[in-house]
């Protein structure tokens, strides 16, 4: 069931569907961006659905997907570590920025409740800054 959830999280994520977003996310779900808030226009705490949907579309709208693609996995009860090799363009400028990041997922029956971001922040507030 882990990875059904993650594969719908993903393709959400690369279609930038909200709908797909909000059907695999609980109502009260939170999402945390650790970065410098202030450069990056996402970084920080995001808590409940709507504000969740509002993270991914600023996202959206200042970079683009370009590859995601898994390096760790460490699973345990109710949750996920995904290490990953991100490949991601910035929609302003067209730098593109290759770098890891580690996400941890925690579920709730087939959504995700809890979704952290640990990312090379310094990669992706330099490329932002030139914005």
């Amino acid at each position: 069931m882990t990875q059904a959830i993650l594969d719908r999280w993903y393709a959400a994520l690369r279609a930038g569907d909200a709908a797909a977003l909000a059907a695999v996310t609980t109502d009260d779900v939170v999402v945390r961006w650790n970065g410098p808030a202030g450069i990056v226009p996402w970084a920080g705490v995001w808590e409940g659905r709507p504000k969740v949907l509002t993270f991914f579309k600023r996202v959206a709208e200042h970079l683009e997907i370009l590859g995601i693609d898994t390096v760790h996995r460490i699973e345990g009860e109710g949750g996920v570590v995904i290490v990953l090799e991100g490949h991601w363009r910035v929609r302003a400028t067209g730098e593109e920025l290759k770098v890891r990041a580690a996400n941890l997922f925690r579920f709730e029956g087939d959504r995700v409740a809890a979704y952290e971001v640990y990312p090379d922040s310094w990669s992706f507030a330099t490329a932002m800054a030139k914005v």
